[in-house]
């Protein structure tokens, strides 16, 4: 098993993507959090004692990148034909796909961790440039370590899930984009019930409680979001058991 886990952190260690998709969003979490969301803080905003904590949650939205890198990580082997090499290398096809994803959940978790440390760092030194200051704020850190680390984790992992679903790369990433949209469509028609869809569940996770999109605990939806990816997972390594490679 440590040898496919390696293999696979080699595959992602030696891509460009990996390192071109990571930089430019740690550049990007950088300048929004030190501009517009440090500097040019207006006087409610410098005012709110929860603003450190909306610029974690904020930032988590930028993991799209890093959600991008993990379907490219499954994808990649199916658009050049080398998962053949990858499954004949491993005597089991369910340790590959095991493989990637405590390879997936490694990079998941550090990044996001990163991201979540970033923004507020990046943000507090902006205000303190611009000559203002904030209030006290009010930090639930257990709350916010634990909601940060799972929303990161699960959006990447939904989006490994996907690509081993979809096995097209370019399908996977429509995927990633177009399902979070349908899901808002479909909020019209079924309201407060669309807490229980996917993504938007996965959504509750980092945002307060609101009684106008149906009140949900931030536990539950972290289970609602967790049987979504267990039962994917559950398909994807049967498809992946069963169907060829090619």
């Amino acid at each position: 098993m440590m040898a496919a886990i390696k293999a696979e952190f080699r595959k992602l260690l030696t891509v460009r993507s990996t390192y071109i998709w990571t930089g430019f969003m740690l550049l990007l979490v950088i300048f929004i959090a030190f501009y517009p969301e440090g500097w040019r803080l207006n006087g409610a905003q410098l005012s709110d004692p929860m603003q450190l904590t909306d610029d974690v949650t904020g930032a988590l939205n930028i993991l799209v990148f890093s959600a991008v890198i993990a379907t490219l990580l499954m994808t990649h082997e199916y658009r050049y034909n080398t998962i053949m090499y990858t499954l004949t290398s491993s005597p089991s096809r369910s340790r590959v796909l095991w493989a990637k994803l405590i390879t997936i959940s490694t990079y998941a978790l550090l990044v996001t961790a990163l991201v979540a440390v970033l923004s507020p760092l990046m943000s507090y030194l902006g205000v303190h440039v611009s000559g203002h200051s904030l209030v006290p704020q009010t930090i639930d850190y257990g709350s916010l370590v634990w909601r940060a680390l799972f929303y990161g984790w699960a959006y990447i992992v939904a989006a490994y899930i996907l690509a081993a679903l979809i096995r097209n790369q370019i399908g996977a990433i429509v995927a990633l984009f177009v399902i979070p949209t349908v899901e808002q469509l479909l909020g019209v028609l079924l309201k407060h019930n669309s807490v229980y869809l996917p993504f938007i569940a996965l959504n509750a996770v980092t945002q307060q409680p609101s009684p106008d999109q149906g009140v949900i605990s931030h536990g539950r939806a972290a289970i609602v979001f967790g049987i979504y990816l267990i039962v994917g997972w559950i398909i994807a390594w049967v498809l992946f058991l069963k169907r060829d490679a090619n």
